[in-house]
């Protein structure tokens, strides 16, 4: 194409802008992503098709906005959208070339550009982007355009948008750049690969230096700022969440809007999306989870979920390490739990009247299997069996896995399993190994399972959304919580009691009362060759599961109270410190005794292993412990007893109405 031709189509676009319109444009509605609110109206992000985080106008710092205008488009406030002499300049550029090299774009017309159209270089694309750039000017504020610019620019590494760029290359949050980090930013802008900062940081230095220059000379900043700016060490890193506070849970939701509305409807239609999780928790989650795993091996993953379990609604997610990396939710992950099963088999014994006080032994047993082969259980350590009684209590404490096989004998796989089930679990395989975690099952299963414990027995299917609306405000889907009552309340209220035993002395989450200190039960879990690392415990308001181990079936070498309980128990603290200190409530039917751990029976004087314990009226021992005292003679047999009465009338603690 000739010179004069060049010109000629030049002149026109100029024209037919400038005499506003003669033809009729089509109409240009600007995609309007839909947002992510959490539990409290806060907003998680907007839904958008790339890894972006959409900001307000007030949320960018005014120093990027200065350094983007500086270095794109110093006439920015003041055009209508285009820049005739910029496009005379871009023209013969390309004239010179003889294909195009330069596009002398406004901000206005690259906003155009990312928001509808593509980046091919076509005389057609750059019509079409001045004719979109003019509808805009007239349809939205200067601030509203140079915000669509500063969420839809892409800055390299995947990041579209400030706030992904300033997580990706600073790892903090946009409103925290200082003005050297916003010069980088707004330098990165015109060529992202050659000025990436990873690859290139002297060129992209230079580059920064330039865009300072230019704030300088258009008196944004003095000489003194920009060379204070130009001298700060920059330190480039990623933070551990660049695609937001909760980018597995934003997944989550957009999966699940994606395939029920369209593509198109979730990314352009402004949907509101209104979810069940706390923000506040989120971000307890994040910490405790960036802290846990700092100094683990770069594939170990883990997984964390919260649950409350008055309603089932999640409170906190993460299902990995880094969603940017590997985006696949490990929440949903099919994982042996180890002994954070036995809870569900040891509630079905409690049904059957075994008490935590029922004492077993742990020593070597072999079961015959149907296939002829022969079981032996065996316990964690060094040894593979105790050789000693322990109350029921004491064994899930310990988690003695030869004692939780032999009660899911006397119980029945069969009977096990279908007790299971019911917990929100599916295809529970009826196994003497049951209680021992045998079967896979998903981290959000098993919180949810857990919660039916602190809930005082009903189980809450796991919400995430509580509500959709279209960009009218108009109501497209709510959903309500769906219950079912599993267990009778004193039954969870037992298993609670017990599963408490485990955070105190003797028990595997013992360690972890140094990081939390309120009313807490909870249970360890590690699998066969230290596969699965599990934590998963609860309040009277909040339950949490943690999973740590790698994708691939291979050792972690950790067990749950080491990799998982720290997680936790750090989430736990944070995640708690609003609610008010509550214990759990003690069902009217249910009376505690201090019991001997050594016998079974009624602690009395000088029995010096005992714990409190939590029976249904009518199920708790009637004798008291002799094995301790050195006054065996039974002269003073009565006295004895009445002394051990009222040391626990004197601890509030209720005997059997038949003691006597």
């Amino acid at each position: 194409m000739s010179k004069a031709k060049y010109l000629m189509i030049v002149n026109l676009i100029i024209v037919l802008i400038c005499c506003g319109f003669v033809i009729e444009l089509p109409p240009v509605k600007v995609p309007e992503p839909s947002i992510i609110y959490d539990i409290n109206g806060n907003v998680i992000r907007g839904i958008t098709e790339n890894n972006t985080i959409n900001l307000n106008r007030e949320e960018i710092p005014d120093h990027f906005i200065n350094a983007i205008i500086a270095i794109e488009d110093k006439n920015f406030y003041s055009h209508y959208g285009f820049d005739p002499l910029g496009i005379v300049r871009a023209a013969f550029s390309n004239i010179k070339a003889g294909r195009i090299v330069a596009g002398g774009s406004t901000i206005t017309q690259q906003t155009a550009k990312n928001l509808f159209l593509t980046n091919e270089r076509t005389w057609l694309r750059k019509f079409k982007e001045l004719l979109y750039a003019f509808q805009l000017e007239r349809e939205y504020s200067k601030d509203e355009i140079i915000t669509f610019y500063c969420n839809s620019i892409y800055f390299g590494h995947g990041a579209y948008g400030l706030e992904a760029a300033a997580r990706t290359f600073f790892a903090r949050s946009a409103s925290e750049l200082t003005l050297a980090q916003a010069a980088l930013l707004a330098g990165i802008t015109n060529w992202p690969s050659e000025y990436d900062p990873y690859i290139n940081p002297d060129k992209a230095k230079n580059r920064q230096k330039i865009v300072l220059q230019r704030m300088v000379a258009e008196e944004m900043i003095s000489s003194e700022e920009a060379e204070l700016a130009a001298n700060e060490k920059l330190n480039y890193e990623s933070v551990l969440f660049v695609a937001g506070d909760a980018p597995y849970f934003s997944a989550m939701v957009t999966d699940y809007l994606v395939e029920k509305y369209g593509e198109r409807t979730v990314y352009q239609e402004g949907m509101k999306i209104y979810t069940t999780l706390d923000l506040s928790m989120q971000r307890a989650a994040n910490q405790s989870y960036a802290d846990g795993m700092k100094d683990r091996p770069a594939d170990l993953q883990a997984a964390l979920v919260a649950v409350d379990p008055a309603n089932g609604y999640i409170k906190a997610l993460i299902g990995g390490r880094d969603y940017t990396k590997a985006p696949f939710n490990r929440v949903f992950a099919d994982r042996q739990p180890g002994s954070t099963f036995k809870p569900f088999m040891y509630s079905l014994a409690v049904d059957w009247g075994i008490t935590q006080a029922d004492m077993f032994m742990c020593e070597e047993y072999e079961y015959k299997l149907i296939t002829g082969d022969l079981y032996r259980p065996t316990d964690y350590g060094d040894k593979p069996f105790h050789n000693r009684r322990f109350t029921i209590r004491e064994a899930l404490a310990k988690s003695d896995n030869v004692i939780a096989v032999k009660v899911n004998e006397i119980l029945g796989p069969d009977k096990a399993a279908e007790h299971a089930n019911r917990f929100g679990f599916n295809d529970i395989k009826p196994i003497l190994s049951l209680p021992l975690g045998s079967t896979e099952v998903k981290p959000v299963e098993l919180a949810a399972a857990y919660s039916v414990f602190a809930s005082g027995g009903v189980y809450s299917k796991t919400i995430y959304i509580t509500e959709i609306k279209d960009r009218q405000g108009n109501v497209l889907e709510q959903n309500q919580i769906e219950q079912r009552r599993v267990l009778g309340e004193d039954t969870a209220y037992i298993i609670t009691d017990m599963l408490k035993g485990v955070m105190q002395p003797g028990g595997t989450g013992s360690g972890l009362r140094n990081l939390f200190d309120r009313p807490v039960a909870g249970k360890t879990g590690t699998t066969d060759n230290f596969n699965d690392a599990w934590f998963v415990g609860f309040t009277p308001g909040l339950c949490c599961a943690v999973w740590v181990g790698y994708d691939a079936d291979q050792t972690a070498n950790l067990t749950g109270g080491a990799a998982a309980g720290p997680i936790w128990a750090n989430f736990m603290r944070q995640a708690t410190a609003g609610m008010s200190y509550q214990d759990f409530i003690r069902p009217a039917n249910v009376v505690l005794i201090n019991i001997d751990l050594d016998t079974g029976l009624i602690a009395a004087e000088g029995c010096e292993r005992t714990s409190l314990m939590a029976f249904k009226k009518g199920t708790e021992p009637e004798e008291l412990c002799y094995k301790h005292s050195s006054v065996w003679d039974w002269l003073f047999r009565n006295d004895m007893e009445e002394n051990t009465k009222e040391s626990v009338e004197d601890n509030n603690i209720m005997l059997p109405e038949n003691h006597e």
